[in-house]
């Protein structure tokens, strides 16, 4: 089975190939790593000291980063001698992982799953445990990592409906995967009787929870709130409309939403956070269309306060701000739930008490969402009509935003302890 796998892998590489390469020579976020993706690691990670245990994490992209931030941090804590070697998929989590991982030791970037570009790496790090965080299950590397002799454990795992349904359809092959993983540390029962379903031995099986909500959420001081919101140009009477990581095929229908919620004159704000800070032009040419002004975030002095009109909407074109912006907001819409991507991360929003609207589209946090809309601290909408009408609703009545952003925070109150409770598993291999 393996060699079908691989089979299929290279000849699509060699069929694509000549897409990968104009990628790779036109854009910069190809570019990005495509060296360490090959294998070819920087010298100073070969030469690092062979003392210690080495433990290898691996997190794909920014969520995934910052759901392990916590994890990473407790453990250089309580173990200073282990050396910490990290890798991600995407530039954005590189980026992430860079900021607010100094405690890694090495930050590098994912191979591509061809077994010689894997063996490679692997014999360059050495590493004697392997955490793969959430699930990224890559066929080569897990059988590599046990040919070394490593453990290799999935902390903060899930599957989702999607990620569960193309699983089956091979599931002969992803149960040999399985073997090859020592502990699944599955955030909730589904996630984990997914995993069994699929191939994974009962035993090995635990349930630890979501780290995500034990993630070092920002806290926002009356200070630096009103100087963000100087920044924006928002008034104290203004109300705030955040839309955070939006996708392609999202703003659109937000846009339209908004100008419902001000047909009346009301001073009510946008704010449009991409998920892809590329897409900024795109967004730019759909407000003009919609007969509203824009400015970027960049466009903005950071050392004033902000003359903004009304109609114009604001376009945060920065990296790792959207967080801490939401202190701001008034209502908050989680991107990536009103197409088929499976939401955003909704922690932050309810962190700073604020009501959450969601599209259809929310499996990739299945668990968090049904209790955010279980407990009454958001709520779920079915089209652009629906989401005006909830947008209006909210806007219009103070007590229930109140009411929905304290029942969000308890939320978070009530599930942290993951971390620990993975960190208790890990550190009986240390």
């Amino acid at each position: 089975m393996y060699f079908i796998y691989n089979f299929l892998l290279i000849t699509i590489l060699i069929a694509t190939s000549p897409f990968w390469v104009y990628k790779v020579f036109t854009k910069e976020k190809h570019r990005k790593g495509f060296i360490e993706k090959t294998g070819i690691l920087p010298q100073h990670i070969k030469q690092a000291p062979s003392s210690g245990k080495r433990i290898h994490i691996h997190a794909v992209s920014v969520g995934e980063v910052n759901a392990v931030t916590p994890f990473i941090k407790e453990l250089k804590k309580r173990h200073p001698d282990i050396r910490l070697i990290l890798s991600t998929v995407t530039p954005t989590g590189y980026d992430v992982a860079h900021k607010r991982l100094p405690e890694v030791d090495h930050i590098i970037y994912f191979p591509f799953d061809l077994p010689w570009i894997v063996k490679r790496v692997i014999n360059t790090i050495r590493p004697h445990i392997f955490i793969l965080v959430e699930t990224e299950l890559w066929p080569n590397f897990l059988r590599q990592i046990r040919r070394a002799g490593a453990v290799s454990i999935i902390i903060n795992g899930r599957i989702s409906p999607r990620t569960l349904r193309g699983y089956t359809f091979i599931r002969p092959f992803m149960k040999r995967v399985l073997k090859n993983v020592d502990l699944f540390c599955m955030q909730s029962d589904e996630d984990a009787r997914r995993i069994k379903s699929i191939g994974a031995p009962d035993n090995a099986i635990k349930i630890t929870g979501n780290m995500k909500y034990d993630q070092k959420f920002i806290d926002v001081s009356g200070k630096d709130l009103m100087e963000k919101k100087g920044v924006f140009g928002i008034d104290k009477d203004d109300l705030v409309i955040i839309a955070g990581s939006t996708h392609k095929g999202e703003e659109e229908m937000i846009l339209e939403s908004y100008k419902k919620c001000t047909g009346g004159g009301e001073k009510i704000r946008l704010i449009i956070a991409p998920r892809h800070i590329e897409r900024t032009g795109e967004i730019e040419r759909l407000v003009k269309m919609q007969g509203l002004e824009v400015v970027r975030r960049t466009e903005l002095n950071s050392s004033k306060m902000n003359t903004i009109p009304y109609n114009t909407v604001m376009i945060v074109d920065t990296i790792g701000e959207l967080a801490t912006l939401y202190s701001m907001a008034d209502v908050v819409i989680i991107g990536g739930s009103f197409i088929p991507h499976g939401g955003q991360n909704p922690l932050e929003a309810i962190y700073y008490k604020r009501p959450v609207i969601f599209g259809q589209h929310m499996f990739n946090f299945q668990e968090i969402t049904e209790e955010i809309i279980g407990n009454g601290a958001g709520v779920r909408v079915d089209n652009r009509e629906d989401l005006a009408r909830v947008l209006i609703e909210l806007l219009n009545d103070p007590d229930m935003r109140k009411k929905m952003g304290e029942k969000g925070y308890q939320i978070i109150e009530k599930n942290r302890g993951a971390v620990e409770r993975n960190l208790a598993i890990v550190e009986k291999y240390i």
